[in-house]
């Protein structure tokens, strides 16, 4: 598993240089939606992340967010997000990742997955059976038991009933927690 990690772990660097490259210039969009954005850059880095997963490991399968199964028959499978957070990346925001994970092909099992930010320049890894890392050290989840220790930030999904149901969920924690956190730009 070693080999899987640094190897999405080298193709999400990689991306990530590409997408912060070009952070800020003049984006191709090749498909506008109410709630989603597809630009020629998600596709040139997942042909980035692609190449270089097949390039060590041609039977392996990868399923990409730009595009349906390539590769070989293989037992392990990529999944593929190459700009995680598209319309922030496509409005100025600067809170966008790369993410790619590994599993077994038939029982979907996840092995390795790894998140990079690069505006951060951080790196989250994990590895199944062992412990969740950031930039090379170990991390856990907090350690505070009680919703009035916590601040949250909120994000919406995109479908009416998603949105309902979210909407009734801060109003519900919002009271609960020490603070909420929202982000709000105009562009």
């Amino acid at each position: 598993m070693n080999e899987l990690l640094a190897t999405a772990t080298e193709a999400a660097h990689a991306a990530g240089k590409m997408i912060k490259d070009n952070f800020g210039s003049e984006l191709t969009v090749n498909e506008m939606q109410r709630h989603d954005i597809k630009l020629e850059l998600d596709v040139q880095s997942q042909k980035l992340i692609t190449d270089m997963i097949l390039a060590r490991f041609p039977d392996h399968a990868i399923l990409g967010e730009e595009g349906g199964e390539i590769g070989g028959n293989g037992e392990i499978e990529w999944i593929v997000d190459p700009i995680d957070g598209t319309v922030n990346y496509f409005f100025g925001i600067p809170h966008f990742c790369v993410s790619i994970a590994a599993r077994k092909r038939e029982s979907k099992e996840l092995l390795i997955g790894v998140i990079f930010d690069p505006m951060q320049n951080e790196t989250w890894t994990v590895v199944r059976g062992e412990e969740a890392q950031l930039n090379g050290k170990t991390i856990a989840v907090s350690n505070r038991a009680e919703m009035a220790e916590a601040v949250v930030t909120v994000g919406f999904s995109k479908s009416k009933e998603a949105l309902d149901l979210g909407f009734a969920r801060y109003k519900r924690i919002a009271y609960e927690v020490r603070k909420t956190r929202m982000l709000a730009v105009s562009s």
